[in-house]
């Protein structure tokens, strides 16, 4: 493959490595869990769909930020997301194929997560084949041309340092600095940023060189599916304002699907 396509150095692995197989997959990103007025109903509304899913889907992809906030202490674990957690676990029990990938918010989940759930957990995201078609899942953020900080502060936060640094912090400091530090960054900036706009023709760029069907991902919060001659692009919006996630059959046409209006379509044969 040719290095005149933008790709940071993270996905390119990704795209150039072998692919997942993969077979009725459901993505989810940007729950969230942690923050929100309304986190009871959005918690019942996402316990509803995971309690339905055995026997009608094969794989469940956490495409990030499903934590407002996650850290794994050696002895410790955020106890506000335990009953999620257990949802997950029964879906994984009941032979789901069950993945994480890491956003900018649960940048540091890891092995305590994967054992919690019975999950497979990637940093970065997943290149998945779903009969024949290879889709790339990943979160989205830093990805943008344009978004240098953003990759700078991804280095920061993912690096050796700091992870050593934050282990030192008690989990009860720990954890309301940086659902605090959250908080403000929303105040600052609300909304998907302005880099959004360049997700779509970034994507497809690397659609047409790396032979994807599509590419799937969040971080933005703004639902939206498209088709072009290189593939599918889909934005899955979120679990916080929305209810939307992304259905991908085998025998199916891509769908986005707005849960609140829709229902359970992948239980259903339409």
């Amino acid at each position: 493959m040719s290095n005149s396509v933008w790709v940071p150095g993270w996905i390119r692995p990704l795209l150039e490595g072998p692919a997942v197989a993969a077979g009725r997959t459901l993505f989810l990103s940007d729950l969230h869990w942690g923050t929100g007025p309304d986190a009871r109903d959005r918690l019942e509304s996402m316990k509803a769909l995971l309690r339905g899913l055995p026997g009608a889907i094969d794989d469940l992809v956490f495409g990030g930020d499903t934590f407002e906030f996650w850290w794994e202490w050696r002895r410790a674990v955020p106890s506000a997301h335990w009953e999620f957690l257990h949802e997950v676990r029964k879906v994984s029990d009941a032979g789901v194929k069950v993945r994480f990938v890491a956003g900018n918010h649960d940048f540091a989940i890891g092995p305590e997560l994967a054992k919690i759930c019975q999950a497979e957990v990637h940093p970065d995201g997943w290149l998945l084949e779903i009969a024949g078609r290879r889709w790339l899942a990943m979160h989205g953020d830093a990805t943008a041309p344009s978004e240098r900080m953003d990759r700078m502060v991804r280095r920061v936060l993912r690096s050796g340092l700091a992870q050593g640094l934050w282990h030192a912090l008690h989990p009860d400091i720990a954890l309301p600095m940086a659902l605090g530090v959250g908080a403000g960054s929303k105040r600052i900036e609300p909304g998907p940023a302005a880099s959004t706009v360049e997700l779509e023709p970034m994507s497809r760029s690397w659609m047409r060189e790396f032979g994807l069907s599509g590419v799937v991902h969040g971080h933005s919060h703004r639902p939206l599916l498209t088709e072009g001659p290189e593939g599918t692009y889909i934005n899955n919006g979120d679990w916080v304002a929305m209810r939307t996630c992304v259905w991908l059959a085998p025998d199916k046409p891509p769908r986005l699907v707005d849960r609140t209006r829709e229902g359970f379509p992948w239980l259903s044969n339409t």
